[in-house]
């Protein structure tokens, strides 16, 4: 988990914050990952406005819970933030983390796994 002496983000966050202004906290975001999710916050990497929409979102709040974690167990950009080129949102077999998440939360992770709810995903790389 995060170091909570080190602040992920410039701004104040109380934990329940509205979708639009957890948004807005993005470009502030300082840990792991930032040049993925500032890509992400950019391009909408599929044909689906609202999924990327939520994909945002969930980034954020992964990143900001897990992301000095996941980056300490080796976790990649690929791992999280990763589409398929061709069929982005369908090849769940290259599909990152964060578009797998889908407004539910990772409640524990480990050099191979994520566990979401009651799913357990597996990351596709060797590790």
């Amino acid at each position: 988990m995060a170091d909570p002496a080190e602040p992920l983000f410039d701004l104040p966050f109380d934990g329940e914050m509205p979708m639009p202004a957890a948004l807005a906290r993005a470009p502030a975001y300082a840990g792991p990952f930032a040049d993925e999710l500032a890509k992400l916050m950019k391009t909408n990497p599929t044909v689906d406005p609202k999924r990327w929409e939520k994909a945002k979102l969930d980034a954020i709040e992964f990143l900001a819970d897990w992301g000095h974690e996941a980056a300490e167990l080796g976790w990649t950009a690929d791992d999280l933030f990763s589409l398929h080129p061709v069929a982005p949102l369908t090849r769940y077999d290259v599909m990152g983390l964060v578009w797998l998440l889908n407004g539910k939360e990772v409640s524990a992770i480990d050099e191979r796994t994520a566990k979401i709810g009651p799913t357990t995903y597996y990351r596709a790389k060797s590790y």
